[in-house]
């Protein structure tokens, strides 16, 4: 069996679509053959194919065989925020944009003498189809706010799952573009397309899942093997993966059933049609009938696979509109009875009313009002939240915890960043409302005179961030720092923790080799032991210890506090107190939750975040609760303002206690 999988895959795990390839079918065969014709050539290449069919582990594929000398540097174009997509692709020059506080290489400069991965390259903006035409044929790149060109020797390999002869007939792609990126032409069919790939996949997954989970020998047996052959698998090998990963938990006696794989039995009969009829046979009946309990879990888990299946898509607002449909199939049920509606869902009375007038299902009884004063409606609310990985707003978003809360109807949208730098730079713009930041960030807000205020806090952590050097190096001081290469995201905590115990030895930043890395890419710097010395946060700092055996050589204790910051736009938070106390509410519930079960929640988290569950436990039980804003915590923030002015990190003073919010 010819098994392609993703090279460290556990650190891949945030951006790949699909983790193993199989080629054991004749189409899989001949894809195989096509990758090895061209990946030696210099050829751009365009992936098409379904999400969840291995774009991404084909691309990385072309580039070992490539023997290009330089990085493979995979970008998802559906994740880049239109204001700042093309300084992440091009690079921009110091002072560019409001935070662009140091020159920055982009993608393409990073990618030098390798291969760059655009994926999702259908979701670029026609503007940046213009610009990313001209580096394809020119060979160049112009960063923003610059005048000359760089020029950049660059593979490119782009994918996308959508039909871009659709989009280019409905001028939503260049058509040049697309003759230009797709020189040499992979197409990448579903799994129901290349029957016989299905089952040594499931083997596959079924071998690395279980000794995952530590669990013993798994058979699948003729019956389950029948019913993976003859299902359609419309979310291809990721919903194969996530199945397996399913079947493994709830199978006994080392044996996974037909049941226990929680496929609905009635999309193998619509399977019919994708699968030649060659290979699908039906499954024998049931000796005798179900009782109700097994009807019941059989329900559920087809449930979760339709929920599975939507997730996959990510349709907007999935939480509000699954919740929606919930409570309109209850109130049909229920006759259209308040109280049966509401005895039903296992909710009051009045919550089910308040929601199904929500919902427009019945109206609301007319207040009184005087003549002189009609009543007015009052107009939709929204709530744009901004969170970070492993952050407790990340918890909350994950678990549903605010958008199921009271919150009078909001429509909540919820958005990633890497990093506080570019979330408060969103919130500048006017693209957030609320969001979660360190210490260093929120300095920067007030200094680029964005209008926010401090809603609350997570209490000082600082055991929670260090700098660290690999396990072997002879470095033992902050002293010996000297004149080597150390990371840090500029303006983070990280940064001003670098500041003071620079300081501490009577050192600058003047006197280290200072390298302004993303997190991302220091992680992959210090990995491969091209740094010696990184200043980072949890997570990443103590997976860093669990697996590269870091050392810390200073952390926070005795410098700064480390804490971190919930923030929003001022006149948000005076306009919609109820939404920010209810959110910070929910904060607070979820942030007991994970401090009862660190080992339980890493985890969960594990595969999500890319992260070893050691680590993450961890950078868990290291993190603290949430708390108001204290007067001490507001005097630590002025102190790094005054240190981030000296050194000229902001363009001005700022008294960091005109940011306090009273509600």
């Amino acid at each position: 069996m010819s098994v392609l999988t993703l090279p460290n895959a556990r650190d891949l795990a945030l951006t790949v679509r699909a983790k193993a390839l199989v080629f054991e079918d004749p189409k899989s065969r001949e894809l195989l053959e096509r990758i090895q014709r061209i990946a030696p050539s210099r050829a751009s290449v365009l992936i098409t194919g379904e999400t969840g069919t291995g774009k991404e582990i084909v691309a990385r594929h072309l580039h070992e065989l490539s023997g290009r000398s330089g990085p493979f540097i995979a970008v998802n174009c559906g994740a880049l925020a239109e204001g700042l997509a093309e300084a992440e692709l091009f690079g921009h020059e110091r002072g560019a944009y409001t935070g662009a506080w140091t020159a920055k290489p982009g993608w393409f400069e990073v990618a030098r003498g390798g291969t760059l991965f655009l994926d999702e390259v259908g979701d670029l903006s026609l503007r940046l189809q213009v610009k990313l035409l001209r580096v394809l044929q020119e060979g160049e790149v112009v960063r923003v706010g610059a005048r000359e060109a760089v020029p950049v020797d660059v593979r490119l390999v782009a994918a996308t799952n959508v039909d871009l002869a659709a989009a280019m007939a409905a001028g939503h792609f260049r058509e040049d573009l697309y003759y230009r990126l797709s020189v040499a032409a992979l197409r990448l069919l579903p799994l129901r397309e290349r029957i016989q790939d299905i089952l040594p996949l499931a083997e596959h997954f079924v071998d690395v899942l279980r000794r995952r989970l530590n669990r013993p020998e798994v058979k699948l047996p003729e019956a389950t093997r029948a019913l993976l052959v003859e299902y359609p698998w419309r979310g291809n090998i990721r919903e194969l993966e996530n199945v397996l990963h399913h079947a493994l938990l709830v199978c006994r006696d080392h044996e996974i059933r037909p049941q226990d794989l929680g496929v609905p039995t009635n999309d193998v009969t619509s399977g019919a049609e994708l699968a030649p009829s060659s290979v699908l046979r039906s499954a024998p009946p049931p000796a005798f009938p179900p009782d109700e309990t097994a009807v019941e879990e059989q329900d559920f888990a087809e449930l979760e696979t339709l929920l599975r299946r939507l997730c996959e898509r990510a349709p907007a607002r999935l939480q509000q509109r699954v919740d929606q449909a919930l409570l309109r199939a209850a109130y049909a049920t229920a006759d259209e009875n308040q109280v049966k509606t509401a005895r039903l869902l296992g909710i009051t009375r009045n919550v089910a009313r308040a929601r199904l007038i929500e919902l427009g299902q019945i109206q609301a009884k007319p207040r009184k009002s005087s003549a002189s004063s009609p009543p007015r409606r009052l107009p939709a609310r929204r709530m744009r939240i901004g969170y970070q990985k492993l952050g407790l707003l990340m918890f909350v978003k994950a678990f549903g915890a605010f958008d199921s809360a009271p919150n009078h109807g909001v429509q909540v949208e919820w958005v990633e960043f890497s990093a506080g730098a570019p979330l408060v730079e969103a919130m500048k713009q006017g693209f957030l409302d609320v969001g979660v930041v360190g210490e260093g960030p929120a300095v920067l807000a007030q200094a680029s005179t964005t209008p926010m205020v401090y809603l609350g806090a997570n209490a000082p952590s600082p055991r929670g961030e260090a700098i660290i050097v690999h396990g072997k190096s002879p470095i033992q001081s902050v002293q010996q720092l000297r004149g080597r290469a150390v990371a840090v995201h500029k303006g983070s905590n990280a940064h001003y923790l670098l500041i003071r115990a620079l300081e501490e030895v009577g050192m600058t930043c003047d006197d280290v080799d200072l390298q302004y890395l993303t997190p991302e890419r220091a992680r992959s710097e210090f990995e491969a032991e091209r740094l010696e010395a990184w200043a980072i946060w949890d997570p990443l700092l103590a997976s860093a210890e669990f697996t590269c055996q870091a050392r810390v050589l200073r952390d926070a204790a005795g410098l700064t506090e480390n804490a971190t910051y919930y923030i929003a736009r001022r006149e948000f938070a005076q306009e919609n107190p109820d939404l920010v106390t209810t959110l910070l509410e929910q904060v607070a519930r979820v942030s007991e939750w994970s401090h009862s079960n660190p080992g339980g929640v890493a985890e969960m988290l594990e595969t999500t975040l890319g992260l070893p569950k050691e680590g993450l436990a961890v950078a868990l039980s290291r993190g603290t609760r949430p708390g108001p804003v204290t007067d001490s915590l507001m005097e630590s923030q002025q102190r790094i303002a005054d240190t981030f002015h000296r050194m000229r990190l902001i363009p001005h003073s700022v008294r960091v206690a005109e940011a306090q919010w009273h509600p």
